[in-house]
């Protein structure tokens, strides 16, 4: 008896912090400066991930394959004095704003990090997340790429936000299982943001389709995960490092790689209504 009550105590507990989350069927706006940004929950994860119209869906067709890399803008390269978790991030708001724009709205990297430096933080990638769902992102025709400094112009015009945001897998998360999450994000239409070990040598891969992890991994980056083969065992990596990285900017990783050298997963709640 008291097990059933337990039970039925963690069960209303847990439903209370999902309708608290959520608003007519849709993940609220979280603007509030206490709300809680950032869900890792592997429930709520399910029942939150958005499956994104005409790219995703739980077909079985899907599970050999799927890119959402032709909905993606195109590769950029971050300048000296921006950041590729940025520009990693402009680009994956870019495919959701995009999907009803016809492909037309470039979102300013810059400005996020600017932003967040002003406010005298550090350029984490929870801190741009929280960022994105509190404030949003302007054009990159208001903030052009590489600006060194905020203008007056981006406090009088159009802001692209996020609902929140997905945590998808964790350091601690088992090397298949990273992958699982990962299929299963993009299976759904949605582009994953990671982070991955690697040293610096990673930056030069050039003319290669694939990129090999070894040595010592003392740095961490910023990649967007666009799709996934099964019959290649690999992910496929946009970076932010320009068209001369890889292969014209993509790179495949293999699920042994991934699952060793990937720290972190995180999917968007995008606004549905842009």
């Amino acid at each position: 008896m008291n097990k059933l009550i337990i039970c039925l105590f963690i069960s209303l507990t847990f439903s209370t912090f999902i309708f608290a989350q959520v608003e007519n069927g849709k993940p609220k706006n979280l603007t509030n400066a206490n709300a809680q940004i950032g869900i890792d929950n592997l429930q709520m994860i399910e029942q939150m991930m958005f499956t994104i119209p005409g790219v995703g869906s739980n077909a079985r067709t899907l599970l050999r394959q799927q890119s959402v890399k032709p909905y993606m803008m195109p590769v950029r390269k971050v300048g000296y004095r921006g950041s590729e978790l940025s520009y990693a991030l402009a680009s994956c708001l870019e495919f959701y704003v995009n999907l009803n724009k016809n492909y037309k709205v470039n979102l300013s990297p810059d400005f996020i990090k600017l932003s967040i430096e002003n406010a005298g933080k550090a350029v984490s990638l929870e801190e741009a997340f929280r960022f994105l769902v509190q404030n949003g992102t302007v054009s990159a025709a208001i903030m052009p790429y590489d600006s060194p400094a905020l203008t007056s112009a981006v406090y009088a015009t159009q802001k692209f936000n996020i609902q929140n945001y997905l945590h998808i897998f964790r350091p601690f998360t088992k090397a298949r299982q990273k992958v699982f999450e990962v299929r299963k994000s993009l299976m759904r239409g949605n582009p994953v943001m990671v982070r991955i070990n690697a040293n610096a040598n990673i930056k030069a891969l050039s003319g290669q389709n694939t990129l090999s992890l070894g040595g010592a991994a003392n740095e961490s980056y910023s990649f967007i995960v666009v799709g996934y083969n099964e019959d290649k065992n690999a992910l496929e990596l946009m970076s932010a490092w320009g068209s001369t990285w890889g292969n014209s900017g993509y790179a495949w990783i293999s699920y042994d790689d991934f699952g060793k050298y990937a720290t972190d997963g995180y999917v968007m709640l995008p606004q549905m209504q842009y």
